[in-house]
């Protein structure tokens, strides 16, 4: 039976010391800004970088730090420290203190957090006050559409669906949940399109049974598509 890896030589492992690491090596383009407030789009990045290498443990609260005893404790040492580089080298400058002073991985990434949503509470408060504010304007349809659906998807990180407690899920009210939360978004999205496109949304307003938001957009793409034809 063949000898198994030690940890710090497992790639699959969150302890595995990369003999080829750079500290800049294909890190995500998002700088975490306060100027951008773009800390939900900078954390899907950096996790998806941090998956990419096994190291999502250093910040998620799963690691317990080994004892300077153990034999994990300089790998996990080595691994901290790489985190943090990643993490500094991802952050505005003004950012970077909270970072290069914290022990951890886990502790930058937890003020961090703190920085951008100290309350979920407001921060689902803010989601919803901005997001009926939401317009294409100038704006392409595809970019506005994918301007909206950022806002969605921040709002639903912090306002979670509920949960069924009735065993077996007879009340389907995380199904029902799902199918308000499309009702607002498909809503928010044509309230918001060019005043040129009200014809459309009329139309979409009025199918019954009502379309989906994909369904939905893509009518209102064919319908700009044939507007630009026809000024042609």
């Amino acid at each position: 039976m063949a000898e198994s890896m030690t940890p710090e030589l497992d790639p699959r492992s969150p302890y595995y010391v990369d003999p080829d690491y750079q500290p800049n090596e294909n890190l995500p383009m998002v700088i975490l800004s306060q100027a951008e407030d773009n800390y939900f789009i900078w954390k899907r990045h950096f996790l998806q970088f941090l998956l990419s290498k096994s190291k999502t443990d250093f910040v998620n609260g799963a690691f317990v730090i080994p004892k300077p005893s153990s034999p994990l404790y300089e790998p996990w040492e080595v691994c901290n420290a790489r985190v943090k580089c990643w993490m500094m080298n991802c952050v505005s400058e003004n950012l970077k203190d909270y970072v290069r002073y914290a022990d951890t991985a886990q502790k930058a990434w937890d003020d961090l957090r703190m920085i951008f949503v100290p309350s979920v509470d407001f921060k689902i408060y803010q989601l919803r006050q901005r997001i009926p504010t939401l317009r294409q304007d100038g704006d392409s349809l595809p970019r506005y559409f994918a301007k909206m659906r950022i806002a969605w998807m921040e709002l639903w990180e912090y306002d979670r669906l509920p949960e069924c407690a009735c065993g077996g899920c007879r009340c389907e009210i995380k199904k029902r949940a799902e199918e308000a939360r499309e009702k607002e978004e498909r809503y928010a999205f044509l309230m918001g399109l060019n005043q040129d496109l009200s014809f459309v949304r009329t139309q979409i307003m009025i199918m019954d049974p009502p379309p989906s938001l994909k369904e939905a957009y893509s009518l209102v793409y064919k319908a700009e598509l044939r507007m630009s034809s026809s000024r042609c």
